[in-house]
């Protein structure tokens, strides 16, 4: 059922992560007491995973009709992605919410051994727990952690039993009701809302350089932005491994990386919907996992964070395959036939294919050597026109400049190519820690003027935070006909906050943020309420432009 958006509260603009992190907008929403579940079978769980009912909601409904996704949110467009018993929304907070920012809205229907769990299952707790481990989690390259709800379905059946009583052979007919969980499903509200995975983002870059140089062209700004995708989800993952937070991701592949509107990748899915949508809760895989799974994960041995930088190792290598101008599956491909399995019926996996992982790291590097070959050493300096980068980027470059970044990016990937095959090395023992990383893919940021690096990432190298300490405020409190009310500033040249506003007639004021555009997906976003940002070009913040 795809719910409308037309009717609900108009919600407020995108924020960019450091911003929305900075401000704790995500602490703004709280669920209400109305139709919540009372009974303690069900609410132990959520107290022993030390959720705050205020963030996580058990709806009960006293035997009436399920919520129908993703009620009680409310829709924005077409799903996001469908995995069969996992759907992902894009949606509005539910009416009379005090947040009103657009969410990524995740709901796995809950199955274990192929029937819903009780209130008080193992994969029920263990899944609470994932919850609540997402909680915490503040990372400019993550996903943040709104909200989250539960929502089940009893069925109840009568059931006749009949026995002989006394020894006259009276029968005597006893009715019992029969309760049984129908549905369950767990919801979960995240921002910010993706404009699409690594997966499809490397495809577009792929179908782009195959079609034609001028498509090709047009696109490059996405190749200039990838190239700072490796250090950026390298201190994402790092960031999960410290001791402070301690979380593995289990599940790194390039789906589980999302691209925001303003050009910043984000991990998510942090294995939690495998819990429910298997019933599995050991140590092994799942099967949508096997292709990035590392060895001790499929032989079920010991392991520690490491497993990790195996699954990463392998979203490297895809990444890497794409910038050298293949498709992201030439890199399975590929494999397959060195292993003489081109016609091998199963999925593919990269634990499989480490025998000849080093055969295609060369194949890559003379690839590359090759490439940088071709170039040609001298040419005029005629400018490349673009029609399609984003608004801060030049519309035009000098045939000389593009190629010094192409012999730039080429002498990057030849770098790190060894890096990434000790990253998918079968011996964890042998792979780097993720701390250790950033350093090793840092000279990507350095070939393109823009983005550029990535502030975050660079203040975590030096200082093992996962942001700046201090920051240039960019929100304001101001008195209106409703009150106070935070409101964004707008930065000048200089970085110097400044507030503007324009009368709009009636009560309440009208602020506009302008500033330099550098969406890549949204150079614009308008609201409906006069004192929301109404029109917002917000730059890729942490990226210097």
């Amino acid at each position: 059922m795809s719910t409308d958006s037309a009717g609900s509260q108009a919600s407020q603009a995108m924020l960019h992560m450091l911003d929305y992190i900075s401000t704790h907008d995500h602490d703004l929403f709280e669920w209400d007491d109305h139709g919540r579940e009372e009974s303690d079978a069900w609410l132990r769980p959520v107290q022993d995973a030390g959720l705050s009912p205020k963030k996580h909601k058990v709806f009960n409904h006293d035997n009436k009709e399920y919520l129908k996704p993703p009620q009680p949110f409310v829709q924005i467009g077409p799903e996001l992605g469908d995995s069969g018993s996992t759907i992902v929304y894009k949606v509005n907070p539910p009416d009379g919410q005090g947040y009103r920012r657009p969410l990524a809205l995740k709901v796995i229907v809950c199955k274990e051994n192929t029937r819903p769990p009780g209130p008080d299952s193992n994969v029920r707790k263990l899944a609470l727990q994932e919850v609540q481990n997402m909680v915490a989690v503040r990372h400019p390259h993550i996903v943040v952690y709104v909200a989250s709800f539960e929502d089940y379905c009893i069925s109840n059946r009568q059931v006749r039993q009949r026995r002989v009583a006394g020894t006259g052979g009276a029968r005597a007919v006893f009715r019992r009701v029969d309760q049984q969980i129908k549905r369950h499903i767990l919801g979960i509200a995240m921002y910010p809302p993706a404009e699409c995975n690594l997966r499809t983002f490397m495809l577009d870059i792929a179908s782009a350089a195959a079609h034609s140089p001028k498509t090709a062209a047009e696109e490059h700004w996405m190749v200039q932005y990838l190239h700072t995708y490796f250090g950026c989800l390298a201190q994402a993952v790092s960031y999960l491994h410290k001791s402070t937070v301690r979380i593995r991701h289990k599940d790194i592949k390039p789906e589980n990386v999302v691209i925001d509107s303003y050009g910043f990748p984000l991990l998510t899915d942090f294995g939690l919907s495998k819990h429910f949508e298997t019933g599995q809760h050991s140590q092994g895989p799942t099967a949508k996992t096997l292709k990035y799974a590392d060895p001790e994960a499929m032989q079920e041995t010991q392991r520690d964070e490491r497993s990790d930088v195996f699954s990463l190792g392998c979203v490297f290598l895809e990444m890497v395959t794409v910038l050298l101008g293949k498709p992201p599956s030439y890199a399975e491909e590929r494999l397959e036939r060195m292993a003489g399995n081109a016609d091998q019926v199963g999925e593919f996996k990269y634990t499989d294919a480490l025998d000849n992982l080093q055969d295609y790291i060369d194949h890559l590097e003379h690839m590359a050597e090759d490439q940088l070959d071709a170039l040609p050493s001298s040419s005029p300096d005629k400018p490349t026109p673009s029609t399609n980068y984003p608004p801060s980027m030049p519309k035009s470059q000098s045939f000389k400049a593009r190629q010094r970044e192409k012999e730039a990016s080429l002498s990057g990937v030849i770098k790190v190519l060894r890096h990434i095959r000790r990253m998918m090395d079968y011996d964890y023992h042998m792979r780097p820690y993720a701390r250790d990383l950033y350093p090793l893919f840092r000279h990507f940021y350095d070939i393109y003027e823009t983005p550029g690096r990535c502030d975050n990432c660079e203040e975590q190298m030096l200082t093992d935070r996962s942001r700046p300490p201090t920051r240039t405020p960019t929100m304001a409190t101001v008195a209106n006909g409703n009150g106070r009310q935070q409101i964004p500033l707008q930065r000048t040249r200089s970085n110097s906050p400044t507030l503007t506003k324009s009368p709009t007639g009636g009560s309440g004021s009208f602020v506009v943020r302008r500033v330099r555009a550098n969406s890549l997906y949204v150079a614009k976003q308008a609201s409906h309420s006069p004192t929301d940002v109404v029109d917002m070009a917000y730059p890729h913040n942490g990226h210097k432009v």
